[in-house]
């Protein structure tokens, strides 16, 4: 992986109820042996435990642009005509390509990383605008390139939570080692210290760009009960933190997204670390896991069974 930056100012469980084996009578006065019991199937819909990318958008296209190089050096022109149609070319949102208004980069990105099947490096562009971070994924085609999808984020610039490097990074695809995913991330701060952050995986498979799995990957929730019938007022934060983890049976098929949810108390909440990520994750209590399995159908990974309580084995006996 290259990277150039332009700076500008449940563990899966199966459990099948034990066979029912018919009893053995030798004498000829034994009682009748009882037929095996079906195993009961469940018809309860499998669900992903938590999908969805927040307030990212993520765009899929055909259109041919540029190399990478130049059109990074397009976005910072000095003519208006030629940032214009670079803004248009990565997937900038209409409002920056209004006359009169073809604003600056405030920052530019570019990664080359194999997200393909390919041996060629493909491109992620990642801009940052007055109120939006976009991020245009590119591909090689035939010694010329072209965009085959953006994902785009609104987010003021003057937020010190958000910028190219929190949005998106690399790492290495868990279904090809040898390749890598793109995973990107919104935060959305809200009222008395709450957020959510989305986390969307992408990858380009057949020529075009796939979001193979996407879920809240972080949250958190601050209430105050107000006192009732002599009870003191409560107040605290419920924490979700959630990952996509390779199972060992199958590492390269099947795969585990665990959840951990916790508390802060309201003495915890004043702590000066409370807002520190390894705070939180201190305060994890409760783990459930969702088995998955990647298609090559859907192109995306799908849920084996609804989330159970995950299962720690337990070492065996010397």
């Amino acid at each position: 992986m290259r990277r150039i930056l332009y700076p500008l100012a449940a563990a899966l469980m199966i459990c099948a109820p034990a066979a029912a084996f018919a009893q053995k009578h030798t004498g000829g006065s034994s009682p009748p042996t009882a037929p095996p019991q079906k195993a009961a199937v469940s018809t309860q819909p499998v669900v992903p435990v938590s999908s969805g990318m927040g307030a990212m958008q993520f765009v899929s296209v055909n259109y041919g642009v540029p190399a990478p190089q130049s059109l990074a050096r397009q976005l910072e022109a000095d003519d208006d005509r030629t940032r214009s149609a670079s803004l248009a070319a990565i997937g900038a949102p209409s409002q920056y390509l209004q006359r009169g208004h073809i604003p600056f980069a405030h920052s530019i990105q570019l990664d080359f990383v194999a997200l393909g099947n390919t041996d060629e490096l493909d491109a992620v562009l990642t801009v940052e605008l007055d109120q939006h971070l976009v991020s245009a994924i590119l591909m090689p085609d035939g010694g010329n390139w072209k965009r085959v999808a953006s994902m785009v984020f609104p987010t003021p610039f003057y937020d010190p939570t958000t910028n190219p490097s929190t949005f998106v990074h690399t790492e290495r695809s868990f279904t090809q080692p040898n390749r890598y995913r793109a995973l990107y991330h919104s935060y959305v701060p809200g009222q008395n210290s709450d957020y959510a952050e989305n986390e969307a995986h992408v990858r380009i498979l057949n020529n075009k760009a796939v979001v193979t799995i996407s879920f809240v990957s972080r949250a958190r929730n601050c209430v105050t009960t107000p006192a009732a019938a002599g009870k003191p007022a409560k107040s605290g934060c419920e924490l979700t933190q959630r990952w996509l983890q390779a199972d060992p049976s199958d590492p390269e098929r099947r795969f585990i997204l665990v959840t951990g949810t916790g508390h802060l108390s309201d003495k915890d909440t004043t702590d000066a670390l409370s807002n520190a990520r390894l705070f939180q994750t201190a305060h994890l209590r409760n783990f459930t896991c969702q088995p998955y399995i990647f298609s090559d159908v859907t192109e995306h990974y799908e849920p084996m069974a609804n989330a159970s309580p995950c299962i720690v084995p337990t070492p065996a006996a010397k």
